[in-house]
């Protein structure tokens, strides 16, 4: 027993002067996102309660026999946890009993970190007149840009009293010209230019013909310049797309703020050619219990109430309606390639470990999901030539990565291993 305590003394004291790391919080964060971030968030209430303090809350050990298997600490009678389970409307927490003591220990670690750490926005302190003190977010500053109304109307103004100072500028230099005239003749006819020597004599006077097919030609070269830059860049192009869709869903609200994995919604994204759509089922899987009434004085948020009416559900008595006939939520499709171009987003996203934010920008950012990029073939071409292969631990190119250390390579680019083929992409 005092070898124990004598040990147990030792690693506190380590711990005390960073000698000792307690726990990998970095460890605890990837256990946070990939298990928990679906259902809860460090100092909100999302499915289940606000994880911040809960190491305050509860001990060690029964954090980790909660977290491993709920559902056993609740039947064994335990005060806390039947009470927990019963404010949250009796939703189950699945059991991870794949968690070791250790990776618990860790996530632990990492809510501890979170719940101690500052708030990102400040808040503005003001007494109601209750006398009580309420915070309130100090929204950001807004950022001017250059390019908007005031700007347009400027610049437009400004050309308008460019082109009345030429034009009276001409007027003068006439009247100057015909005064210069009038009071030197000689010297007038002296410098005055033949105007069978000047080019438009010469193109529509003498050559008439001639200079109607040059007119035509520079006419026609400008028109086919200006066809070949909107047919490149415009057609079929719909880079800051940003349609409005059924549901006002906001992924700098789930992807950004609660930090829901993009696979969460779109799970097949690792799996098949297309990325999914979630149906409304995995919506509920939250919105069961998240209605957002606290915003809207009592009342189901009306976006929320959308989900509702799509698959039935009475969120009064909670439960789904029977016999309802389910509507489908007909969201727009932002990113579209054309037919006879394949992409698969399993090749990219599992074999190739490309990050959603590649292809659709700072997704967890936007409150209106736009397209970030062309998606032309020039865009997708420079990408190949510039990325390289994850070779490391990646089984895929096991053969591969063999290969290249016998040539004394570390890297290669998707370009070099075939990348540029034609049939790649176009079959």
């Amino acid at each position: 027993m005092r070898i124990k305590r004598l040990a147990l003394s030792l690693t506190l004291l380590l711990s005390s002067f960073g000698l000792i790391k307690a726990q990998d919080v970095a460890a605890g964060e990837k256990v946070f996102k990939a298990n928990c971030i679906a259902c809860h968030a460090i100092k909100d209430k999302v499915v289940g309660p606000a994880l911040k303090d809960v190491e305050k809350r509860r001990d060690e050990a029964w954090l980790i026999k909660w977290i491993k298997n709920s559902q056993e600490v609740i039947s064994s009678g335990d005060a806390y946890a039947v009470d927990l389970f019963n404010k949250y409307n009796k939703a189950p927490m699945p059991p991870f009993a794949s968690l070791s003591d250790g990776d618990i220990k860790s996530l632990l670690a990492y809510i501890k970190k979170e719940s101690e750490a500052p708030a990102a926005t400040t808040a503005a302190v003001s007494t109601t007149p209750s006398g009580l003190t309420a915070t309130a977010q100090t929204p950001a500053a807004p950022q001017d840009s250059f390019y908007n109304n005031f700007t347009f109307i400027a610049l437009l103004l400004m050309a308008v009293i460019l082109l009345v100072i030429v034009i009276v500028l001409n007027r003068i230099k006439g009247i100057v010209e015909k005064i210069h005239k009038t009071k030197f003749p000689e010297e007038a006819a002296a410098n005055e230019i033949d105007p069978r020597t000047t080019i438009s004599y010469k193109l529509f006077k003498k050559h008439p013909v001639v200079g109607v097919l040059t007119v035509l030609t520079i006419v026609m070269v400008v028109l086919a310049g200006y066809g070949f830059n909107y047919g490149n860049t415009e057609v079929g192009v719909q880079k800051g797309y940003a349609p409005t869709q059924p549901i006002a869903y906001s992924h700098e609200l789930h992807a950004g703020k609660y930090q829901i994995n993009c696979q969460y919604c779109h799970s097949t994204a690792s799996k098949s050619k297309q990325a999914s759509i979630p149906g409304a089922n995995t919506c509920m899987n939250c919105h069961m219990h998240v209605t957002a009434k606290d915003k809207y004085n009592g009342q189901v948020s009306p976006e929320i109430q959308k989900i509702y009416t799509a698959i039935g559900w009475d969120a009064e008595k909670r439960e789904y309606i029977p016999n309802y006939e389910k509507k489908p939520i007909k969201w727009i499709r932002i990113h579209n390639l054309p037919d006879h171009v394949y992409f698969n987003h399993s090749q990219h996203v599992k074999v190739g470990k490309i990050e959603c934010q590649k292809c659709h920008g700072e997704i967890q950012t936007m409150k209106v999901v736009a397209q970030n990029a062309t998606l032309q073939m020039g865009w997708c071409i420079d990408c190949h030539r510039q990325t390289n292969i994850d070779l490391q631990g990646n089984k895929y190119y096991e053969k591969l990565h063999a290969e290249l250390k016998k040539e004394g390579k570390s890297d290669i680019t998707v370009a070099r291993n075939g990348g540029m083929e034609c049939s790649k992409c176009h079959y």
